[in-house]
């Protein structure tokens, strides 16, 4: 009998198993990368307080994302039984997020995960954002940081010695769909020693221009995570 896939066989359905730098991984639908050898999360641009920046702005935007965001995160920690969670830059959207409306569930949040140790990788956002304040616990670090045969990083960058894990470009592709319909769909990219999260925070974007180097696609929709052909060949 065949022994099961350490990166499987306890991940959620849909859940696609690859291996990075020699360690089986599993990449899943709810746009996260999962390490079960270290019982690890990682997850880019979360954005929080995104749609509450914008509303200060006065500008009609959904409200309840940063709920939402939360919430998905809390999912995951549950059924993976997360140990570490490891963000890969922009946790806060901008300035603006730090307010009561914003901060008050984050904090509910990390309470309900007191015993989660949680690492954020500062990225572009959290530079004008500020870091998140102490009674989160977070441990704040400078890309790129080393962490077994990864190297978590907020912009997508070659490190010497260590697999990248970045974000930063909210990648996305266009999937031909029936009746000539296209289907705009988040997705992982695999280059060389490198791969590039889709945003895991709801209201974030996405991007169709994905860097030159990308070599595989991995599309995060209807549940599932799907390889894709080779980049050229979806255009």
């Amino acid at each position: 009998m065949k022994a099961p896939d350490p990166a499987t066989s306890d991940a959620p359905v849909g859940a696609l198993a690859i291996t990075l730098a020699g360690e089986p991984v599993a990449l899943l639908p709810d746009r996260a990368l999962w390490w079960p050898r270290e019982r690890t999360l990682f997850v880019a641009d979360v954005h929080l307080g995104k749609a509450a920046s914008f509303r200060a702005l006065g500008q009609p935007v959904p409200a309840g994302t940063t709920r939402d965001n939360l919430d998905r995160l809390s999912l995951l920690i549950d059924e993976l039984s997360v140990r570490q969670l490891v963000v890969l830059g922009d946790f806060l959207h901008a300035a603006t997020a730090q307010q009561a409306q914003v901060m008050d569930p984050v904090s509910a949040w990390r309470e309900r995960h007191a015993t989660l140790h949680c690492t954020l990788v500062r990225g572009n956002h959290d530079s004008r954002a500020g870091d998140p304040p102490p009674s989160l616990r977070f441990d704040i670090v400078d890309e790129p940081f080393r962490i077994g045969p990864f190297a978590a990083c907020h912009h997508p960058q070659p490190v010497i010695g260590a697999y990248a894990l970045a974000g930063h470009l909210h990648p996305a592709v266009q999937i031909r769909g029936r009746a000539h319909t296209r289907e705009r769909l988040p997705c992982f990219c695999e280059g060389d020693g490198l791969m590039i999260l889709p945003a895991f925070g709801a209201f974030t974007g996405s991007t169709l221009d994905l860097p030159p180097s990308t070599l595989r696609c991995y599309a995060a929709g209807g549940g599932r995570v799907t390889a894709l052909p080779r980049l050229g060949e979806l255009r």
